[in-house]
């Protein structure tokens, strides 16, 4: 029997909100596919592109340092290091990714997770280098075969800076070191990145602009796994320029093993040893030692050497030749010399009858090393006479000679570049100190004293320069009258060999002396070796110069290398004009400095950088150079 029901009837209610419902979810998606698509369009398409297509820099090798020969000092060695792009790493994953990373590369985990966190808050899609060191091989090579356990995590081949002797140039070359997060908010804009190594000290430091190159970048496309499918395009670096320097390593060798002998025999402490060509301002060698390994601060240095560096009570890491000042003894002469001749307070034939060791003024004993007899100037500089000097300087009961002042001996000694950096292209020069009565009066609030301007007169007292300072007044002396900036650089080569920059010699000013004058000097100054003040027995050369012995420091106990504190330094400063004879052709002056190297005053105390300025002239001028 059929079933007389009738089927329910949809409402029509229903019908009409289901269309509504369809509509409205229809109107949504239209607006939502509007702003995707139109509204910010180019943001998303612009992000979608980035996370396909990744443009990666392509660091530039850094440029090489070599001698004036094209001796390498400086080169680059392959290595690898190890970077993060914060935009590849899931931020769930980054701090169990820190923590292993850390682990590898010897850094606190938390460190590497705040480094990645950092560069993720500043631009996710730049790398971030999180190796402070050279990474081994077989850690980049496990890194690369388990790149699914390390995402996001780049090896990278990479130029590992090294320096080929270290402590040798060290003082002169400095070292490149990580930049730091302030120094890349300042040169952000010239093109650095995160990852970067600057110039920290030395050369490294001041010519950045030339050794850095330019950065090239390569631009990939990676699949949806981040994975590297091809390159796109491909901007290769720009290296930076190769220095040549002015200085030569054979000569820069030669000074230092004299040196190190020195320092092994005892003789002496510690060191500096510079030599200049007088006609330029070009730094040939530059010795100071003892000094430090640059390459520990390249490749990371430990802990237990840090504290070695900074506990060594000799200052290893401050090139002496620039960076410390001292009293410069009876080298000062020149100085008090120039000045009495120059203001007509003495001349050539000025004598002084010095016939005892001592005299006294005010109950104050002043002394000098012997009863020299009757001294006429060049004698007087030659036998290095203290009382000939204190006459000069301000009188005294030796002789009617008035004394020049100790306002014009300051004022020549400025002249000659003392109190005041010389300009060398090199940081950290020191100013060093040219006292006269307003300075003490300024520094000390004390009135200067003539026992003030005796000590002035020889070099001690307040008078304190650094080894350069010295050696460029003597060079003005050698050379004619022209104080030159002293300079390391000869010039900058690309990768051809050919020159893009070369720098002028800089003339610091023309002294306003006599010609006359300095050759008067450079007369005496080859007298201190031909009387054998400076002993130098069978000399091949003409060598001109001044012995100096200064009173500096303790004069007991031993210092943190366990070498006596003798309270003494001996200088030597010298120059080889092309002939013997006094016209200003001297190609090459040199000082060696040599602390804690005497026990006191005396003729016969035989002063160490005479003996081995005579065997470093003689081997690198008089030797035939081997090819």
């Amino acid at each position: 029997m059929l079933s007389s029901r009738v089927p329910p009837t949809t409402h029509p209610r229903r019908y009409a909100t289901a269309a509504l419902a369809i509509v409205v979810l229809m109107v949504m998606l239209s607006v939502r596919l509007y702003d995707l698509q139109i509204v910010h369009g180019d943001e998303y398409r612009l992000l979608s592109e980035q996370n396909r297509i990744l443009r990666l820099p392509v660091a530039a090798e850094r440029g090489i340092i070599v001698d004036r020969n094209g001796v390498v000092l400086t080169r680059n060695l392959p290595g690898f290091s190890v970077s993060v792009i914060p935009i590849d790493l899931p931020v769930a994953t980054q701090v169990a990714l820190a923590e292993r990373l850390g682990a590898l590369l010897g850094r606190e985990g938390k460190d590497v997770l705040s480094a990645i966190q950092l560069q993720r808050t500043q631009n996710p899609y730049e790398p971030v280098r999180l190796s402070l060191k050279p990474v081994p091989r077989e850690v980049a090579l496990a890194l690369v075969e388990r790149a699914d356990a390390y995402p996001g995590v780049r090896v990278d081949a990479d130029a590992i800076r090294s320096y080929v002797d270290g402590p040798l140039y060290s003082p002169i070359l400095g070292y490149v070191g990580s930049i730091t997060p302030e120094e890349l908010d300042a040169r952000r804009e010239a093109g650095y990145l995160p990852d970067d190594a600057i110039g920290r000290t030395g050369v490294e430091r001041v010519y950045e602009r030339f050794l850095r190159g330019t950065y090239g970048w390569r631009e990939i496309e990676r699949d949806a796994a981040q994975r590297e499918i091809q390159t796109l395009a491909h901007v290769p670096p720009k290296p930076g320029g190769n220095l040549v320097l002015t200085l030569d390593d054979r000569l820069q060798r030669i000074l230092q093993k004299e040196l190190d002998q020195g320092i092994a025999k005892d003789t002496f402490s510690q060191a500096v040893a510079i030599a200049m060509n007088p006609q330029n301002g070009e730094v040939l060698a530059m010795v100071s030692t003892p000094a430090y390994d640059n390459n520990i601060f390249v490749t990371g240095a430990t802990s237990a050497q840090l504290r070695q560096i900074y506990t060594d009570t000799r200052h290893p890491l401050v090139n002496k030749a620039i960076g410390e000042i001292y009293p410069p003894g009876s080298t000062f002469k020149m100085v008090t010399g120039l000045s009495a001749l120059s203001e007509g307070t003495a001349t050539r034939n000025t004598v002084v009858n010095v016939t005892a060791t001592s005299f006294t003024i005010a109950g104050t004993p002043f002394f000098d090393w012997t009863a020299h007899g009757s001294l006429d100037f060049v004698n007087g500089f030659a036998h290095s006479s203290d009382i000939y000097f204190y006459s000069l300087a301000a009188g005294s009961p030796m002789s009617n000679n008035p004394g020049v002042g100790p306002e014009a001996i300051a004022k020549y000694g400025r002249m000659l570049g003392f109190g005041a950096p010389t300009g060398i292209d090199l940081p950290g020069e020191a100013s060093g100190i040219m006292p006269d009565p307003a300075w003490k009066q300024a520094t000390f609030d004390e009135p200067w004293t003539i026992g003030n301007t005796y000590q002035e007169a020889i070099g001690q007292g307040f008078v304190a320069v650094t080894p350069l300072q010295l050696l460029n007044a003597y060079a003005a002396v050698a050379n004619g009258g022209t104080l030159y900036a002293p300079h390391v650089l000869k010039q900058v080569n690309d990768l051809g060999g050919n020159a893009t920059y070369v720098p002028k010699a800089e003339i610091t000013r023309k002294l306003a002396i006599p010609s006359e004058q300095l050759r008067l000097l450079r007369e005496a100054a080859r007298r201190v070796v031909t009387i054998g003040h400076a002993s130098m027995p069978n000399a091949k050369l003409p060598i001109a110069g001044k012995t100096g012995t200064a009173e500096f420091g303790a004069s007991s106990g031993k210092d943190s290398a366990g070498r006596n504190l003798l309270g003494f330094h001996n200088w030597f400063v010298s120059f080889v004009p092309k002939a013997d004879n006094t016209d200003p052709t001297a190609e090459i002056a040199m000082v060696i400095f040599t602390f804690d190297s005497s026990k006191t005053l005396c003729e016969l105390c035989l002063n160490p950088a005479v003996a081995m300025t005579q065997r470093v002239y003689e081997a690198y001028l008089a030797t035939p150079v081997k090819p």
